[in-house]
């Protein structure tokens, strides 16, 4: 062979290397991107963050750890996670906290899951503020803990929350495993006694109120002041608008008070979980497959539901309606939300396995991950079986798994930076400079109908409603019926003098072909008249 042939030969080969590389890095992606047009019909589109690295508890050095005072079968259950149920990012300084249930512990680490700086929490102490019964015991332990949050107190320490699902209580603590308060079961005046006192997740406002979840509980979160005095419930669900619910209201009109008092009692669905975003405001989901009310509810600190006010209050979260994806059927169920830094939403649907990423007036930017079908099991990098929480840092997204045991972790793409940077520079008034990124969004993604929607907008800051009509146009009704109706005010004000004559010259026409016709019928009757 010729060494011409042999070069051809071995570049062929290259070029095949680096195709089937290609071809292959594409095809272990898991999932499919897409979105959702304007008629809410599924379209494809890229995907706006992708896995980054899938982490268990050999990961954290969790197995590396001395277990040899624990049963065989203790050990080999905590030398990694078990059946996680939440997962807590503090902002300021970088430390994840994970509640590892069974094994009735906190893991606490660094944003590299670095092992060196990995600790474990199982025991804490009494402080010294506490009665002589409990100051004096040496250790507490926590019981199948479901939820952690950590919030920095005014001296700079954190201070971390965890709902002690089987202590019955909710537990705060100091970095130095220091108990400073427990929220434990309200009086039997203001909590109803049938009702189990386990606190499922917790989170802490800026006034350090303490909110927490009991699911047994359907009137809201349970509030309780710094000090572990229960203030009241917050931020209740509303009945859905069923049509027994209805019926009730129509034969309640006619009823006796007995027999009302006799009818089922309709009642809202107990919250599933909530975040707290920069501003204070609090973020509640429900996790539900046959309710559309109270989905997503962003309330204010009288527990009102701003949502509403602003149009968003019954939207579809999720995905918009039962779906067939590889031979199973399922609609949505949102368990967790995350705000993070810049308003962002994200949703993390339980039946699906997928995060929806939404931005601060509820528009869908992207929908990644999926849950684990038949064979697979959830075994691919970014499939889950069982997912239980989602939380942000930076530009990467945490999702928990309490089955697989693991931490996924998702990265932006650089689509998804692009789309990012958009909406950035619009919300801080910076349209012009917005254009250029969404235009970018359009040529990498046809499909992509927010952006339409943000050049529709910049265009429309720019007065050329023109233009802004074409990109509104099939993509957004309010933003089409806005810039029509700048258009309407502004063609009116450039044709404003020739309007004026026209309509002038109509006046004058209509006053002399009124003069005229008076006049014939002058003479038609001066005529008759003179016969």
């Amino acid at each position: 062979m010729s060494l011409r042939k042999k070069l051809a030969a071995a570049a062929m080969a290259v070029v095949v290397s680096l195709t089937a590389l290609s071809v292959s890095a594409g095809a272990d992606e898991p999932y499919t991107g897409y979105n959702y047009d304007w008629w809410g019909d599924p379209i494809p589109s890229q995907n706006g963050f992708v896995v980054d690295r899938v982490v268990d508890g050999s990961d954290l050095g969790l197995d590396k750890l001395d277990y040899s005072d624990r049963s065989t079968t203790a050990q080999a259950q905590l030398k990694g996670l078990a059946e996680p149920a939440d997962i807590f990012i503090d902002q300021k300084f970088g430390k994840f906290y994970i509640a590892d249930s069974k094994n009735n512990r906190i893991i606490v680490t660094d944003e590299n899951f670095d092992p060196k700086n990995t600790k474990v929490i199982e025991t804490l102490h009494y402080g010294d503020e506490f009665p002589e019964s409990k100051s004096t015991i040496q250790k507490t332990t926590f019981k199948n803990p479901q939820g952690v949050y950590v919030r920095s107190n005014t001296e700079g320490y954190n201070r971390i929350y965890v709902a002690d699902y089987d202590n019955n209580r909710v537990v705060a603590f100091n970095e130095d495993n220091e108990i400073v308060m427990e929220y434990v079961r309200p009086s039997g005046d203001v909590f109803d006694a049938d009702k189990t006192y386990n606190p499922k997740k917790v989170i802490v406002d800026s006034a350090f109120n303490v909110y927490v979840i009991v699911p047994s509980i359907t009137q809201g979160a349970l509030q309780f002041s710094e000090f572990g005095l229960f203030n009241s419930y917050y931020g209740a669900n509303r009945v859905e608008a069923t049509a027994e619910v209805i019926a009730q209201q129509f034969w309640k009109l006619i009823y006796t008070r007995d027999q009302i008092i006799a009818m089922r009692r309709s009642v809202a669905i107990s919250i599933s979980n909530l975040d707290v975003d920069d501003e204070g405001f609090i973020y509640t989901v429900t996790e539900t497959k046959t309710a559309d009310t109270d989905v997503l509810k962003k309330l204010n600190p009288a527990g009102t539901n701003i949502f509403i006010k602003l149009g968003y209050s019954d939207m579809s979260f999720g995905d918009f309606a039962t779906r067939y994806y590889k031979g199973t059927n399922y609609s949505s169920a949102i368990t967790d939300v995350d705000v993070d830094s810049e308003g962002n939403i994200y949703l993390l649907d339980f039946a699906s396995g997928r995060v929806f990423q939404y931005t601060d007036e509820c528009d869908l930017l992207f929908i990644f991950g999926t849950k684990g079908y038949k064979n697979s099991q959830g075994t691919q990098k970014g499939t889950f079986r069982s997912v239980s929480a989602v939380e942000t840092y930076h530009d990467k997204v945490y999702v928990l798994d309490n089955i697989k045991n693991s931490v996924t972790v998702f990265k932006q793409t650089e689509f998804g930076s692009i789309v990012q940077k958009a909406i950035k520079l619009f919300n801080e008034g910076l349209y012009d400079e917005a254009k250029a990124p969404w235009e970018e969004v359009l040529r990498r993604d046809a499909n992509y109908w927010l952006a339409y929607i943000g050049l529709g907008n910049a265009y429309l800051n720019q007065n050329d409603y023109a233009t802004a009509l074409d990109y509104f146009y099939r993509n957004s009704r309010a933003g089409y019926n806005r810039a029509f109706k700048s258009f309407r005010i502004e063609f009116i004000r450039a044709n404003f003098n020739w309007m004026l004559i026209i309509v002038l010259v109509i006046v004058v026409a209509l006053i002399v072909i009124s003069y005229v016709r008076k006049s014939m019928k002058k003479k038609k009757a001066a005529a008759k008249g003179g016969n």
